[in-house]
């Protein structure tokens, strides 16, 4: 009897310590986090008044207070990058979508340094993983189909601007991105619509014209197609290429003494090519 009421007070004690050990280490937290947030609001200070030395030291501090504090990491990662220190930015992105894995931008802004850093595989993983986590992320949308149209995977890049286009249907640029991939895909037709679109969006965008002239030319609309380089002159009267291309149409159209003017003109204007087609064509 007396082994165990001597032992009924040790473990009233033992639980009383791991009590205060709790309420110790939950104090210990608050304080560190109240500590990492003040030098993290200093940090945004020094960053608003462009002195990234101190916003630096500052959200390093606010890290070592809470090694936690992926906020901290993310802008810590933006100031280097500023700086043009990528090794360490890609370092403290990275440590960011590790605390912070359901952070799609972090994933966005690591690609976009990974593709920096010349690491093209790593930069389609993190975009991937943004986009997992954001379906409708747009920017990283139009990455994404950036990517594969520039790696020849047309049908990839249609898909993901066929997204970017149901989030934002007055951006023009997705319109002429995709009527390019449907253009590369053979889809001729399909790529004067989104081309139609695009000059609809943006009536000034010489490249719209030149894009459907090519489609148009591809489908032997060859008056459509000088229509197309017509408006694209008036844009730019100086652009010489564009009388190369209505030359060439004027060709087609068996339209010999436009062509070789249309040449004549691209010379003027020190083609290099404008001699070769003068030669070929206006003997």
């Amino acid at each position: 009897m007396y082994f165990i009421s001597s032992t009924f007070p040790m473990k009233r004690f033992f639980l009383l310590g791991i009590v205060f050990s709790a309420m110790l280490a939950a104090t210990s937290c608050k304080q560190k986090g109240a500590e990492s947030k003040e030098h993290f609001d200093k940090a945004n200070d020094f960053l608003f008044k462009d002195d990234l030395e101190n916003a630096k030291k500052e959200y390093g501090l606010a890290i070592e207070a809470d090694t936690g504090n992926w906020k901290a990491c993310y802008e810590l990662a933006g100031v280097y990058e500023l700086e043009g220190d990528f090794s360490n930015s890609l370092f403290y992105f990275a440590r960011t979508v590790q605390l912070n894995p359901k952070f799609a931008i972090g994933f966005y802004n690591k690609s976009n340094l990974d593709e920096t850093m010349g690491d093209e595989k790593g930069s389609i993983k993190d975009l991937n993983k943004a986009i997992e986590i954001k379906k409708d992320f747009f920017s990283a949308l139009l990455t994404r189909a950036r990517k594969a149209y520039g790696t020849g995977h047309y049908k990839e890049a249609v898909a993901d601007l066929n997204n970017v286009i149901n989030l934002r249907q007055d951006f023009y640029v997705a319109y002429s991105m995709r009527g390019s991939s449907k253009f590369k895909l053979g889809d001729f037709a399909g790529a004067i619509k989104d081309f139609d679109m695009e000059i609809q969006l943006s009536p000034t965008h010489l490249m719209g014209y030149v894009s459907r002239s090519s489609a148009n030319g591809e489908l032997k609309n060859y008056r459509a197609a000088i229509n197309d380089i017509n408006a694209a002159l008036q844009l730019n009267p100086l652009w010489s290429q564009g009388y190369i291309y209505r030359g060439m149409y004027q060709i087609k159209l068996n339209c010999k003494d436009s062509a070789c003017g249309d040449f004549r003109m691209a010379y003027k204007l020190k083609n290099p090519d404008a001699e070769s087609y003068s030669k070929e064509y206006c003997k």
